[in-house]
């Protein structure tokens, strides 16, 4: 017997054959469950790593302060820069699903290489010993680990940009009830993510500090292995948009036909733009869009003209401008990335100089100390969801409470005070080791308890529930539907470029600050640093980078919501040409327009 029409999916979902889905039977929460439990072990993985990177380099591979911060920084920004050539792969070649499944098998193998890496005495260097200098890493030492840390940051490529889209994707935009499940899924994904973060900073950094990195990285490697297979498990509840082609190709076209027309007039009427019946995106997986009075200047690729060459499409036009509308809000949340970079590099320096003991048998792991990070993004996250959205619902009447934009505003103002926190911290640190006379001693620890940085964790957590979230959610919102891989990895990017912009930073600051024979503010000696006028120096940065970002987000207009875009009398996504459709005739430099539009 025949599915009826009405228990299908209305937003051309399929499943791995190329069929239609049928709602009761996949998607929603039930699948979703399966692949967030995937991403919570992926990110208690990366966590265990990211989180105390900078005390095995410095411990293990006897790595200076300034290189092994800056060596995070690096391996961190690649790790979020590669998402960007992970959603190539999945919007042009492979879909999300098989990118997703051919990436994770490259990380599970990544970890197993970094398990034998810290696992084998052979592969890192001697401990050092009391009153002797260090015995540096060899060159193969070094190379196998760091090798180790670059497929995974290869392979998180890959994950990352198609794993939180698969998981959108389980929601019909169509269909009221899971459109409203969908605008909480981006904050309890978030939740998920820091829950792992959360077990990756305290149970695996624990084992990692306390037993052997070995038998950490083995447990989050098993755990893996597990969480793949059950993923791989629930295929049959999934389901999948279909491939829509190369999104940067479309893209490139648009640019390239802009340039070749930019001396023509662009018509009054769009009508007169080139567009093709609606039957033929859906048949590739993406929706029409109809013509938008923004950025007018583009709609010169669209135009028809006597040379005979194929203009670009209304709705490749209006999907370029949507993604270069983005762009410049893309660049304003780089700069906060900095200051987050700061809770696995600086932050766990000075934890390390500290009191660290509860009781006389158990002493905190410093990168451990995140755990309040991760707690008070858990917790405000949980109140922001619960109770703020709801209330501001009633004023504002924005189902989300409010805007994406003013939700990342808002986190940019808590970054800067973050900043300031952290340098006050930093200066009643120094207090301390100067009424005690340990400046010079690099390896004295400061008479006062590591819950001094308590403040600077728990601030920076309530900072990520307002930004990080909205930025996720805002560039998977704002793409255009068949670029939601290419938006979600510049979620990603944005963490990659601000780590790779705090290596700059910092070893930009190191070299001015200690020149003609002054002391630089980051030295080895963390004791005798000035870590508080690095923190102060981000601060006023992220001041005039919230400033840039207010006039930005003011002229921003946001996307249209797919119904509005396809029209209130739409009931089906396959039926947006039809009866509603008609020709029109126009005529603009000497060329007659016959265009299917759609009333």
């Amino acid at each position: 017997m025949a599915v009826d029409e009405e228990e299908l999916v209305l937003d051309g979902s399929v499943d791995l054959r190329g069929k239609p889905v049928v709602r009761e039977k996949t998607g929603g929460w039930r699948a979703c469950s399966l692949i967030i439990g995937y991403e919570f072990v992926e990110r208690m993985a990366f966590a265990g790593i990211w989180a105390n990177l900078v005390v095995y380099l410095t411990t293990k591979l006897h790595e200076g302060t300034v290189t092994s911060a800056r060596n995070v920084s690096n391996w961190t920004g690649t790790t979020w820069l590669a998402p960007l050539l992970g959603a190539y792969i999945a919007d042009t070649y492979l879909g999300r699903f098989w990118t997703f499944i051919i990436f994770s098998s490259v990380y599970i193998l990544g970890m197993g290489i970094m398990t034998l890496a810290v696992t084998l005495k052979s592969l890192r260097p001697p401990e050092c010993q009391p009153n002797e200098v260090c015995q540096k890493a060899s060159s193969l030492q070094i190379g196998i680990f760091y090798f180790a840390l670059y497929v995974l940051a290869f392979a998180s490529g890959g994950t990352k940009p198609c794993i939180s889209t698969i998981g959108a994707d389980q929601f019909d935009d169509f269909h009221p009830k899971e459109k409203l499940r969908k605008s909480t899924f981006f904050n309890w994904w978030i939740f998920v993510v820091f829950g792992g973060s959360l077990v990756g900073q305290t149970f695996i950094v624990y084992i990692q500090d306390n037993i052997s990195w070995g038998l950490a990285s083995g447990i989050t490697t098993a755990a893996l292995i597990i969480s793949y297979i059950l993923f791989m498990i629930g295929i049959p509840l999934y389901r999948h948009k279909i491939r829509a082609g190369s999104p940067l190709r479309r893209m490139g076209k648009v640019i390239g036909m802009l340039i070749k027309n930019w001396k023509m007039q662009v018509p009054t009427d769009a009508f007169c733009l080139y567009e093709v019946d609606s039957k033929e995106y859906l048949s590739q997986g993406r929706y029409p869009i109809a013509h938008t009075k923004l950025m007018r200047f583009m709609d010169k690729a669209a135009i028809q003209n006597t040379s005979g060459s194929c203009p670009c499409t209304v709705t490749d036009v209006e999907e370029t401008k949507l993604m270069l509308r983005i762009f410049p809000i893309w660049l304003t949340v780089i700069f906060p990335s900095t200051l987050l970079a700061q809770s696995v590099t600086l932050f766990i320096k000075q934890g390390l100089t500290l009191h660290r003991n509860i009781g006389s048998n158990f002493e905190i792991p410093a990168a451990s100390i995140g755990f309040f990070l991760q707690i008070s993004m858990l917790l405000s996250l949980i109140f922001y969801d619960r109770i703020l959205v709801p209330v501001s619902r009633r004023f504002t009447g924005n189902p989300r409470g409010i805007t994406i934009l003013q939700r990342m505003g808002i986190g940019m103002v808590i970054y800067t005070i973050d900043m300031g926190v952290a340098a006050i911290t930093e200066m009643k640190r120094l207090d301390v080791i100067k009424s005690h006379g340990l400046a010079d001693n690099a390896n004295a620890i400061v008479p006062r308890s590591i819950f001094i940085l308590l403040p600077q964790f728990g601030i920076m957590g309530i900072a990520e529930t307002f930004l990080e979230v909205a930025k996720l959610e805002f560039f998977y919102d704002q793409a255009p539907e068949s670029m939601k891989s290419l938006g979600t990895s510049l979620y990603a990017a944005s963490l990659g470029v601000g780590a790779f912009l705090n290596s700059a930073i910092l070893t930009a600051v190191n070299s001015v600050t200690g020149r003609k024979g002054h002391q630089s503010w980051i030295l080895d000696n963390v004791n005798a640093s000035r870590f508080h006028y690095y923190y102060a120096f981000l601060a006023i940065l992220n001041i005039f980078n919230y400033i840039f970002f207010l006039a930005i987000s003011y002229f921003y207009t946001y996307k249209r919501e797919i119904s509005q875009a396809l029209g209130e009398d739409s009931t089906k996504v396959t039926e947006v040409v039809g009866p509603n459709s008609q020709n029109v005739n126009v005529t603009h430099n000497g060329i007659q327009c016959n265009q299917i539009i759609r009333k």
